[in-house]
């Protein structure tokens, strides 16, 4: 896989997030994002995929497929907010223009979306993903829901009871369509309702990454 590199219950945690009574659950997942996001910015916000040691299952990434850059963008923000690790999904065979034609059903994005069963290899190495515990997921919405690239990444690994926070850009499609898919794709991974970003320097993305 091709790696484009780029309720505070802290004290006293256990007893903290257990004073939270029936908001426990959150609470604790939020407490473990922010104990994966201050160990990634202690790492210096590494950006360059190498994996950490000591800390398996708590830092947190941020993994992306974009076409047109808009998604780049949204994840680099949603980087510079939490320290994450970046990386994107990088198709083996590129999308030119012509794969991307809305209007025409025969282009390659329009079949693909078509086919349940289709997974555009991704390029490049492996990722090691023992390391995170929660990774927002970014995409551009094609055809109502994410782009099939997006299954084979969901596919390639043991996603396991980790978090995915799923976030898109699209100029008109709502995220809910594909938040099910992703949630129907992989049942064993905590699932965290999704943002459309339609402003990355926004209050609503900053309001969603750290809320």
């Amino acid at each position: 896989m091709a790696i484009r590199l780029g309720c505070v219950c802290v004290a006293g945690a256990d007893g903290a997030v257990r004073a939270c009574g029936r908001a426990y659950a959150r609470c604790e997942e939020r407490w473990k994002v922010r104990m994966g996001i201050a160990r990634n910015a202690g790492n210096g916000g590494n950006t360059t995929g190498s994996t950490g040691s000591g800390w398996a299952g708590t830092r947190v990434a941020v993994i992306y497929f974009s076409c047109t850059g808009n998604t780049r963008t949204a994840a680099e923000r949603i980087r510079d907010m939490t320290g994450a690790d970046l990386y994107e999904l990088t198709p083996e065979q590129p999308y030119t223009s012509q794969d991307l034609s809305y209007n025409n059903d025969a282009c390659r994005a329009s079949q693909e979306q078509k086919d349940p069963a289709a997974r555009p290899r991704i390029a490049g190495q492996p990722l090691d993903l023992s390391q995170y515990g929660t990774i927002y997921l970014g995409y551009p919405i094609w055809w109502g829901t994410a782009p099939r690239i997006i299954n084979t990444f969901l596919d390639s690994y043991d996603l396991t009871g980790k978090t995915i926070r799923p976030f898109c850009t699209s100029g008109s499609s709502g995220i809910e369509t594909s938040v099910a898919d992703i949630r129907a794709a992989a049942p064993e991974v905590n699932v965290t309702a999704g943002l459309r970003v339609d402003d990355p320097d926004g209050s609503a993305l900053k309001a969603w990454v750290l809320g």
